[in-house]
């Protein structure tokens, strides 16, 4: 059972309010209100050095700090430190840092079953209420979990993507879930 998160999106809250015509100038970053509401700052290797973990931030005027891209919650929480040590450090009120304070919204996982699916026989016999299935809009079927709040995408070669969790265990819990009712559909239709 291979599985590997590709993506977790996490939220705090840093500050009441802040300026982001400021902060981008302040920063040196690119900002257009008129595009997007937030501000896009990109913590890696090469902004931050070596070890940086590739991760998007978003930061908004209400204070309100979104990261996107990371594949740990340790990767988040270094991310989220980077920003908050930089405004700190150029003058902008930030409240203190608190690990605490981050909430994870979704965790992204990629999964491989290990066998290939014959979709058209799968949908048959799951569920009906909890699964789509319109290969001619999209090519993977799409199975809502029971015990989890584990949405999957299965594909045809057994790659799998796990989404809607908001912490590792529930991913993996999804991701049994799943592996235990194509193990029992897989005994039905082969």
């Amino acid at each position: 059972m291979t599985q590997k998160i590709v993506n977790m999106v996490a939220s705090a809250r840093i500050t009441d309010n802040i300026d982001l015509h400021s902060v981008a100038d302040t920063l040196d970053l690119h900002f257009e209100a008129e595009q997007f509401p937030g501000m896009v700052y990109r913590v890696g290797e090469a902004t931050h050095g070596k070890g940086a973990p590739k991760v998007c931030l978003l930061l908004f005027g209400s204070g309100r700090l979104v990261a996107t891209g990371a594949t740990s919650y340790e990767d988040v929480v270094t991310a989220m430190h980077h920003i908050h040590t930089d405004l700190d450090s150029h003058g902008f009120e930030v409240w203190p840092f608190k690990e605490e304070d981050i909430l994870v919204q979704n965790i992204v996982m990629t999964y491989d079953y290990g066998h290939s699916l014959h979709l058209h026989d799968l949908v048959l016999a799951l569920p009906f209420e909890r699964c789509e299935y319109e290969p001619e809009q999209f090519p993977g079927l799409i199975f809502r979990l029971k015990e989890t709040s584990g949405v999957c995408l299965i594909f045809g070669s057994g790659k799998c993507v796990v989404t809607g969790t908001k912490s590792v265990e529930e991913a993996e819990s999804a991701i049994q879930e799943l592996t235990e009712v194509l193990d029992e559909i897989r005994g039905i239709i082969a």
